[in-house]
């Protein structure tokens, strides 16, 4: 093994290669990594950074920012992808279990000891209890370059199950574009959830949840977003179809309205806006970063969440309520939160403060200068 010193002159703008999935695809991290790249940009418009696109599904036409479109599960694609982005001054891999293909997507262990530039994994799950094969992964990922995480609890969760080097994991959170409006007081009655619709969101026991809640006027419930393209291709919309018998069963046709289409940021922001409360009610007990839950409360919007990480440490902020994963709990934090002047207002105002650290162009200057840092050190070739 050789190191090389960056020659890269001080001045030249920083060429980065980002290797995500990404827009038409509708996937989180795809919007997460589009989100990225528009605000980096527009730290300085000279920057250049492009996307290697993963591919999932058949082929759909891609926006300029798209250098590459490639199929991780393919030697060759990898072999081509990794010459080109070894060019970039810097790489940032956007890990998921399962987006670089099968076997918990081990072959991008294969891309990264390919790719002769600085890694940067950004750590997307991170599991108490991993596999062998997942432990792995992400270990080897951290030896190849810095880590980082969205939260202060996945940094935690990382070191402590993971055998991965401290000193090399980096905190910094999911952004958002959304902004808090000034709050407007008024009788508290409408709850939210969004997010592409499928199992495991845990919308079972939200709708439990609101039928057991007796207030004047009443609680309504909006659910936004269209069936998980994955799901629709297995199951249709028998899953949607179940939810809506469900509201028919609970007497909630008048209280639960579905918006079962595509809604732009800026509608989805507007929603929200309009919203009392973000009810988050994930199955999922050790999600350790939400897009969802980061623009909740970006837009100063009180959550009720069960209990997972990410959820959790907001709450410690002072930004909401978690509860267990039963129905009657989350019920009694909703109507605490409609129902009591205080706790609410303290929840809006925490909410409110912290997503001043929540902006896309915050956590964008945050990787440029993660980026910056690594491009004057030695470089491994």
């Amino acid at each position: 093994m050789s190191v090389s010193i960056d020659s890269r002159h001080p001045a030249m703008p920083l060429s980065v290669g980002l290797v995500s999935t990404y827009p038409p695809t509708r996937c989180g991290i795809g919007r997460f990594t589009q989100a990225l790249r528009q605000a980096w940009i527009g730290l300085d418009p000279a920057i250049d950074v492009r996307v290697a696109r993963i591919l999932r599904g058949p082929a759909e036409e891609s926006d300029p920012a798209v250098e590459y479109v490639f199929d991780p599960t393919s030697p060759v694609a990898r072999r081509t992808v990794a010459r080109r982005l070894s060019e970039k001054d810097a790489v940032v891999i956007q890990h998921e279990y399962g987006i670089f293909g099968p076997d918990d997507g081990i072959a991008v262990l294969d891309l990264v000891d390919r790719i002769e530039a600085p890694v940067i994994t950004v750590a997307h799950t991170v599991r108490t209890a991993p596999t062998p094969l997942q432990k792995r992964i992400l270990e080897d990922l951290a030896r190849r370059g810095d880590m980082v995480v969205l939260s202060r609890v996945a940094r935690d969760q990382l070191v402590s199950a993971f055998d991965i080097d401290p000193t090399h994991v980096v905190v910094i959170p999911h952004g958002s574009n959304w902004t808090a409006r000034p709050y407007r007081p008024r009788t508290r009655r409408r709850l939210i959830t969004w997010g592409l619709l499928g199992p495991g969101k845990g919308i079972e026991r939200a709708l439990e949840a609101v039928a057991s809640i007796r207030l004047d006027p009443p609680v309504t419930y909006d659910i936004v977003g269209q069936t998980h393209p994955n799901v629709l291709a297995r199951y249709g919309q028998s899953y949607r179809r179940s939810l809506e018998q469900m509201v028919e069963d609970l007497g909630l046709e008048q209280q639960v309205r579905f918006v079962d289409r595509y809604v732009s940021d800026w509608e989805l922001e507007g929603m929200v806006a309009e919203a009392d409360l973000v009810v988050i009610p994930y199955d999922n007990s050790e999600q350790v970063s939400s897009g969802v839950l980061t623009d909740a409360v970006a837009a100063g919007k009180p959550v009720v969440a069960t209990s997972f990480p990410h959820a959790r440490e907001f709450a410690a902020q002072g930004c909401g309520i978690t509860v267990s994963h039963s129905p009657r709990s989350l019920a009694a934090a909703i109507e605490r939160m409609l129902t009591d002047d205080v706790t609410y207002e303290v929840a809006a105002l925490q909410a409110r403060r912290v997503s001043e650290r929540l902006s896309w162009p915050v956590v964008a200057n945050s990787y440029q200068r993660l980026v910056e840092r690594l491009t004057s050190k030695p470089v491994v070739a």
